[in-house]
């Protein structure tokens, strides 16, 4: 008989917002609420630090461990309830708000509960469980770049950390891992960087691959498998571009080396879909552009050491609406008023062929430029005077 009290008296301490009291007409009637509502009752009483007293009637003189046990019991309830509504509730006419509504109320629940640990010892626990049945039967609904828990961060944190001390002590203080473990660390410790729960599970199917290679580890085998599953964050381009750095130091043609390297990252093979970050390009397109700018930069350092004419970047031109011989002719009244005051005019002439292009051209020859310069045609002159006469509205219009 004491067992059958103690039981009935522990059943009533346990209090559910599934079934919420509610008075009308005198009379107290028991309303049903779903999955969304529970959960955003629970919210707000754990937001606002209320007692349970302040917060509901339905948890009047409630302690604390039975507090915690009634948000251990709705959690609980949450899949099968998500599945009923789900199937047979007419209600809802956007599944994918609503779970991702029910994704957001959990995990700013649980990311409350975590500054609370020794109160509600199990419920972050529990909401992992709800979160990944969510990812399992609505995975096309479920929100993968909503932050993870702060729980799920921590037990990551807490994983990694043996995991990569261990591996260095096989690598010998691999650059390689401490790359890796800076950028999950600055993803870990920043709030604006924090951790998707995409990249949470990128992590893990990354770890796992690499675990059963623990007896023959290497560090090639790790960089391979960060560039075949995109690990295309960073601090993983920047040891990338040390390596070939390093590389170049050791050679005395870089560019022939940088050209190798290039054709080798264009047999790189990367899986499709699959990324770190997914707003970044992929690790191949990153160091394709990074080696084409050293390419580029060292063949222009080559020019001007051998004092050859420069080559300029046919975006760094001064790109023009006009024709040869306008430009010529614009050039011409700029000497004359002295407002260009070069002593010597073909030099200055063939710097503007080489600084500006027309309408038509790219490339401006220096010699018709020239022509054009010393001899124009008076077709020209009256279009370039309509032009002045245009500019002087405009002035009156600044």
């Amino acid at each position: 008989m004491e067992k059958v009290k103690s039981a009935n008296k522990q059943s009533r301490a346990v209090k559910s917002f599934y079934m919420q009291p509610k008075l009308t007409l005198n009379l107290t009637k028991t309303v049903k609420l779903n999955v969304q509502q529970v959960l955003h009752n629970w919210y707000n009483l754990l937001k606002d630090d209320n007692s349970p007293e302040d917060s509901s009637p339905l948890f009047t003189a409630l302690s604390q461990e039975n507090l915690s046990k009634s948000l251990e019991s709705d959690l609980e309830l949450v899949p099968s309830r998500l599945m009923d509504e789900l199937v047979n509730e007419k209600d809802i006419l956007d599944k994918g708000q609503y779970l991702r509504l029910v994704q957001a109320l959990l995990v700013n629940i649980s990311d409350f509960l975590f500054t609370k640990p020794g109160e509600f010892p199990e419920s972050c626990f529990e909401i992992e469980n709800v979160l990944e049945f969510i990812q399992d039967f609505f995975y096309q609904f479920f929100d993968f770049e909503y932050r993870a828990t702060k729980y799920c961060v921590q037990n990551m944190k807490d994983l990694l950390l043996l995991k990569f001390d261990y591996w260095k002590i096989k690598l010998h203080q691999s650059p390689l891992l401490e790359a890796i473990q800076d950028c999950v660390s600055s993803k870990m410790l920043l709030p604006e960087r924090y951790l998707t729960c995409r990249k949470v599970n990128y992590l893990k199917n990354l770890f796992q691959l690499i675990e059963p290679a623990t007896n023959i580890i290497t560090e090639e085998y790790i960089r391979q498998l960060c560039i075949c599953y995109n690990f295309n964050d960073a601090c993983f381009i920047n040891y990338e571009t040390t390596l070939i750095k390093k590389k170049l130091s050791e050679n005395n043609d870089p560019i022939t080396v940088l050209k190798e390297e290039q054709l080798h990252m264009a047999q790189l093979k990367i899986k499709t879909g699959i990324s770190f970050e997914v707003n970044n390009p992929s690790v191949k397109s990153q160091l394709h552009d990074w080696i084409s700018a050293e390419i580029k930069k060292m063949e222009t350092a080559i020019l001007k050491k051998e004092d050859k004419d420069l080559v300029i970047d046919p975006e760094a031109k001064i790109q023009t609406s006009l024709s040869v011989a306008k430009l010529a002719v614009i050039i011409r009244l700029l000497v004359v008023d002295r407002i260009i005051i070069n002593k010597s005019i073909a030099p200055m002439l063939r710097t503007v062929a080489k600084l500006f292009t027309t309408l038509q051209k790219d490339e401006i020859s220096f010699g018709s430029l020239e022509t054009k310069y010393h001899a124009p045609d008076k077709a020209t002159l009256s279009i370039v005077k309509e032009m002045l006469q245009k500019w002087v509205t405009i002035i009156g219009k600044l």
